[in-house]
Formats: C-alpha cells, sequence, structure tokens
C-alpha cells in the first residue's frame, strides 16, 4: 500500500514508519520541511496524519493565537490535498482527550458535547473542529476515516527535552538517584493520569486502517496518580520514593475521569512497569552517550 505519514519527524513518526515499512507498505513521509508534497503524489491508499504544533509545559496556555494558526492551516492544507488529490484513500488521525468537556462521560458519543477542556481551549477547539471537517467530507463526498483520540503517548525514542509529566519524572529521579538535584513534584501526587506505550499505539493506528470506526478512544482504560508512576520508577532505579518532595502550590492540570475503552477492551497493552522499564532505559543509555 502507498502510505503519507504527516508528521512523520515526531515521535509518533519514529516509531509508526519502521513498523508499516517492516510490513511492506511503501511510505511518503512528509514534515515541515517538505509539507507541500502532499499535493504532487498519487495512488495513496492512507493518509496517517500526525502533523502538529503543540508541546507539553504550558504551550497551549502561552502560545494560544500561534498554535491556532499553525493548526488550522495543516489541518485545512491536509483536508483540501485529502479531497481534490486522494480522495479515495483513508485518513487516520488524531484528536485529544482536552477536547473533551470536564464535565462529560469520556465516551467517542460526547465528543463534541460541552466545551473543551480549561486551559486547553484553543487546543481542544482546534481538534474538534479536524473532526467536524472529516465528518463533513465524508457525509458530502463519502470519503472514509478513522478519528483517534489518544491518551500520552510514551516510550523511547523521545526527545530529550520533552515536557511531558512522565519524561520529567523519568528525568527528575533517575537523575537524583545518579546524585543530581532532589526531586520535587508538582502538586500533592493524587492527580491522575493515563499513559499508553508507544508500540501500543502505533500497533493500534496500523489496525485502525482496517477499521470501520469513526472515532476511538486510544484508550486502556487505566489511570495512575503522579504518586503510582513516581514510586514505579523508583522501584525500577532504585531510589527511596519517600525523598521525592511535593509543591503543591504548581499547577497540576486537570485531572479528569479517564477515556472510557469503548473498543479496545481486548486489546493487550504493554503493562505500566515494562512500558516504563524500556523508556528509563532509553534515558539512561541516552544520557551516558551525551557525556
Amino acid at each position: 500500500m502507498n502510505i503519507i505519514v504527516t508528521g512523520a519527524s515526531g515521535f509518533v513518526g519514529r516509531h509508526l514508519i519502521p513498523a508499516l515499512e517492516e510490513q511492506g507498505h511503501i511510505i511518503y513521509d512528509l514534515s515541515s520541511s517538505n509539507f507541500t508534497d502532499i499535493w504532487f503524489l498519487d495512488n495513496i491508499d492512507y493518509v496517517i496524519h500526525l502533523a502538529v504544533k503543540t508541546a507539553a509545559g504550558g504551550y497551549c496556555q502561552t502560545h494560544p493565537g500561534e498554535q491556532y494558526l499553525s493548526n488550522t492551516s495543516i489541518n485545512t492544507d491536509m483536508l483540501f490535498a485529502w479531497k481534490n488529490k486522494y480522495p479515495q484513500a483513508k485518513m487516520i488521525t488524531f484528536g485529544s482527550s482536552c477536547g473533551y468537556d470536564k464535565n462529560v462521560i469520556k465516551t467517542e458519543d460526547n465528543y463534541l458535547k460541552g466545551e473543551p477542556e480549561p486551559g486547553y481551549e484553543v487546543y481542544g477547539t482546534i481538534k474538534r473542529s479536524l473532526l467536524v471537517g472529516l465528518k463533513a467530507l465524508k457525509q458530502e463526498y463519502g470519503m472514509n476515516y478513522s478519528y483517534l483520540i489518544p491518551s500520552v503517548f510514551y516510550g523511547p525514542e523521545y526527545d530529550l527535552h520533552d515536557k511531558h509529566f512522565i519524561f520529567d519524572l523519568i528525568r527528575k529521579i533517575v537523575n537524583a538517584k545518579n546524585g543530581g538535584d532532589k526531586v520535587v513534584l508538582w502538586g500533592t501526587g493524587d492527580q491522575t493520569r493515563e499513559l499508553i506505550f508507544i508500540k501500543d499505539a502505533v500497533d493500534i493506528i496500523i489496525q485502525a486502517m482496517t477499521w470501520d470506526k469513526e472515532i476511538v478512544n486510544l484508550s486502556s482504560g487505566k489511570e495512575y496518580s503522579i504518586k503510582e508512576y513516581a514510586q514505579t520508577i523508583c522501584n525500577i532505579v532504585g531510589y527511596d520514593f519517600n525523598l521525592i518532595e511535593w509543591d503543591t502550590t504548581a499547577f497540576v492540570g486537570s485531572s479528569n475521569k479517564k477515556l472510557i475503552n469503548t473498543h479496545l477492551q481486548d486489546y493487550n497493552f504493554t503493562s505500566l512497569e515494562e512500558g516504563l522499564k524500556q523508556t528509563i532505559e532509553y534515558y539512561e543509555n541516552r544520557s551516558r552517550s551525551s557525556k
């Protein structure tokens, strides 16, 4: 199959493209440097649209205008090209859990109800708008898509400067174990989050190529508190969890109810401990090689 992958240089793309190539697919990988090539490709069977402008660590709150303009342009260009150049191709793309209203039960039927999560209104609205566009193109032109609403992805090959909470936890605890600064984490540690190991995410994305499902929560249905994540990391690296300090004045974000695992109940997700072991090993190896 001929497959376009946008956002190919990102975290998901770095794992997805080798997996697709291993299956024998021909990949046209597009990043910011060659994104306009979407207009010059033919005979495309699938479009996997990963390209997005965002970042953890407060970007959504401090750059709402930049985020809106960049992502609106990316998504509009992508939908125009899809419709005009390869309407026969199925698109697989992503929403965001912050697109859910904080008061609804997080099932796919409720995704467009209410308002996006407070603090992430712009990003949530952008992702909702992408879904509205997909629905409109399907309604008028019969085009097919699967729209995945994921929890946070984690695993090896991440950028070491990534500020998502799990990478920050690993960095702080491993560095403290090796004689660095004491570990200070935000909030009480009782706030909860859900993670999806990147190899599971890639496998599910590939499965979605043959789905007839339009909207799916890419969720394990399990969430853990920050304390539980920190304790597991401490156990793996051999650091005393009781040495961690908690900054209850820090912004901790939301701690809403988890995504409801509607379609993936039978999927055998990687255990938290195994996923963290692989991620920690990657961080330790990269840290040693950079010295």
